[in-house]
């Protein structure tokens, strides 16, 4: 499931706690930035309240909460921040985003850090690029309105949201100029944290092979799966396999293998005219019959329903 699956309202049963590595391309080749407003309520795409499931991906992300309460789970740790807070996603972390309310609104600027190196590797580069793309520093999960430190970030982060969002004239060196002063002024403010404070090795592990398992999944879930498949690709025997796997998502590997499944069998169903046979066998599953079935009790409605209700939401021009 992707922030912008379009999902039917008419069912409670649409969302689902399925994780991802995001594939997501954010920007293009030329201009890797993104800006990207979400908001939750009736007539929206989250109707009931705001939720993006486990996943990860490969750029920052910054998060600016314009009204609401959100939990945010960041590598296994859970914040509760509120209207005016920010949010910071770094490479690579396993994160879901939660809101408490009905009605949230918040903003996203995702960028790849790789856009910030440069070949020549002067004072910038040591002290601050090259430990970001390493990793041995990385943002702060949060910072809030009560800390000092926010009030010299929210003006950059604003006018970052403001640029990739609007698209004016030259938005994106705009936009690359601003993190490169917003990058200085953490350093100055000694506001990047070390990486090695923010998680043990055992916790470190637990989200590696947590992403292993995943990323088997997704990779050949569009083949027959099964779970002595799935033991041997992250060598686990199956009994841990499957507790060490409810541990994060409540749910075995393969009930989260058909979850995901359906999920692509939505994109599907809403971006192709392929038929829901073709789509059943493009998803893995090799009866329709069966895969109807799942969909049903994992969507609340048939897959011709959701096509129908996909097709009428979609605007006009798509």
């Amino acid at each position: 499931m992707t922030p912008h699956t379009l999902k039917p309202e008419s069912s409670e049963n649409i969302r689902t706690d399925a994780s991802f590595r995001e594939t997501i391309a954010h920007g293009t080749k030329q201009q890797p930035i993104t800006g990207i407003s979400f908001q939750s309520g009736p007539g929206t795409i989250y109707p009931d309240h705001f939720f993006v499931g486990r996943h990860w991906h490969p750029t920052i992300e910054i998060i600016f909460i314009k009204k609401g309460t959100y939990k945010f789970e960041i590598n296994l740790e859970e914040f509760i921040l509120h209207e005016g807070d920010l949010c910071f996603i770094n490479a690579g972390d396993l994160h879901q985003i939660t809101g408490f309310d009905s009605f949230t609104m918040h903003e996203v600027l995702l960028f790849d850090p790789q856009i910030l190196s440069f070949s020549y590797r002067d004072e910038i580069q040591e002290q601050i690029i090259a430990p970001l793309l390493d990793q041995t520093l990385i943002f702060p999960h949060t910072l809030r309105k009560s800390e000092e430190l926010y009030t010299f970030i929210l003006p950059f982060i604003r006018k970052l949201l403001d640029y990739s969002t609007s698209k004016e004239d030259n938005w994106y060196f705009h936009c690359k100029l601003l993190l490169l002063e917003l990058l200085t002024l953490l350093h100055k403010k000694s506001g990047f944290v070390p990486v090695n404070i923010q998680l043990s090795a055992v916790e470190r592990q637990k989200i590696s092979r947590y992403k292993q398992i995943i990323s088997y999944i997704e990779t050949h879930f569009s083949e027959p799966v099964s779970l002595a498949q799935i033991s041997a690709a992250v060598g686990l025997n199956s009994q841990y396999l499957c507790r060490f796997f409810k541990e994060f998502t409540s749910m075995t590997p393969i009930q989260y293998l058909i979850s995901y499944r359906i999920d692509k069998a939505c994109l599907m169903l809403a971006d192709t005219t392929d038929s829901i046979l073709e789509i059943s066998l493009n998803c893995g599953f090799e009866n329709v019959s069966y895969f109807i079935r799942k969909f049903h009790q994992l969507k609340g409605c048939t897959p011709k329903e959701y096509r129908d209700l996909s097709s009428y939401k979609r605007p006009p021009h798509e």
